[in-house]
């Protein structure tokens, strides 16, 4: 990081004691600050960021403990999952065990704030840098209402009977965007497909059935909770499932088409180089007469993009929201 996080800064200047004993830090960010405690587990599913912690050479883990002396929880985009996150941080503390939560004001710290001071007494806030870092020291059992919060990432049917949970891309229903995708795939796929950014996996599962010639789907996606989900969704065993970092896959690999729904934001903000870099990605992975099929929201600037790494591309359809590309013979291949 180029600067102190929030959190660095809230213990260097004394508002928070450095935590002490085993420090679990759930859904952590690859932060300097991390190699301050005597004893961290890190916990994170999504692999760009656990590969960062990897890098910093920090403990961690895709799956949540159930002991710590402290715990910190730091925040997402879903509010579901916050809630999940702080009662399971919360569940693992012995009484006087320190829980901390840190996060922005666009993740919601306001919102989980106000949550909190109905079931805890809140020690401190400390804010900076437009967002709180709260503190909470343990002295009651759990409250029932807490408890039910870590529901919330337990895998469950949505409305269209998918297995997704709070936190995922299009948790409560099929996307959109993939749908109109999959409808303006009229030319039958076959041979090997590769889904970027699968998500809890409805593009692979549509794909798979009504494509018989497809010989092997390989789904990847960076978020291991939303691909456990795909696991479920799929019963097909044309189909494979990667955690991966899509940015980062080896361009060994020679596919006949990709499917991509890209992800379009790391934030709040629309971040359309994240798309370009699945398309170049996508160009690369696919063999000399590959096709790319991608759906994207209509003012997401992916045209350039496609330019540099195919030899033609076409609009398949355009609604009012979104666009579907059709895009063949990458020039990543003629290399």
């Amino acid at each position: 990081m180029s600067q102190k996080s929030r959190l660095s800064i809230a213990f260097d200047a004394g508002h928070l004691e450095l935590p002490t004993g085993n420090v679990v830090v759930l859904r952590a960010h690859a932060d300097p600050v991390l190699k301050r405690f005597e004893t961290v587990a890190t916990v994170q599913s999504y692999k760009p960021e656990y590969d960062r912690l990897e890098q910093m050479g920090i403990s961690v883990n895709s799956e949540i403990p159930t002991n710590a002396d402290s715990a910190i929880v730091e925040l997402t985009r879903s509010k579901g999952e916050n809630l999940a996150m702080i009662s399971l941080a919360y569940q693992m503390l012995p009484d006087g065990g320190a829980l901390i939560v840190d996060g922005s004001k666009t993740d919601g710290i306001e919102s989980i704030l106000k949550t909190l001071r109905k079931y805890l007494p809140v020690d401190g806030v400390f804010s900076k840098s437009h967002g709180k870092t709260i503190w909470v020291t343990k002295s009651k059992d759990t409250p029932d209402e807490m408890r039910k919060w870590a529901n919330a990432i337990e895998p469950r049917k949505n409305q269209d009977g998918f297995f997704t949970a709070d936190g995922m891309f299009s948790a409560d229903h099929i996307d959109p965007a993939s749908q109109l995708l999959i409808e303006q795939i009229t030319k039958p796929l076959a041979g090997m497909g590769a889904d970027l950014g699968a998500g809890w996996g409805w593009l692979s599962r549509q794909a798979l059935s009504a494509h018989e010639k497809i010989s092997k789907m390989e789904l990847i996606e960076a978020e291991k909770t939303a691909l456990e989900c795909a696991k479920r969704n799929i019963d097909d065993p044309r189909a494979s499932f990667q955690w991966q970092d899509v940015t980062t896959l080896s361009g060994k690999s020679r596919f006949d088409f990709v499917l991509c729904n890209p992800p379009f934001h790391q934030s709040r903000k629309a971040d359309p180089e994240l798309g370009r870099k699945f398309i170049r990605k996508a160009s690369e992975i696919l063999n000399p007469k590959g096709t790319l099929y991608l759906v994207a929201n209509k003012q997401l600037a992916y045209e350039t993009v496609l330019d540099e790494t195919f030899q033609s591309w076409e609009y398949m359809a355009q609604t009012a929201q979104y666009k579907t590309i059709r895009a063949e013979r990458p020039k990543a291949s003629r290399r």
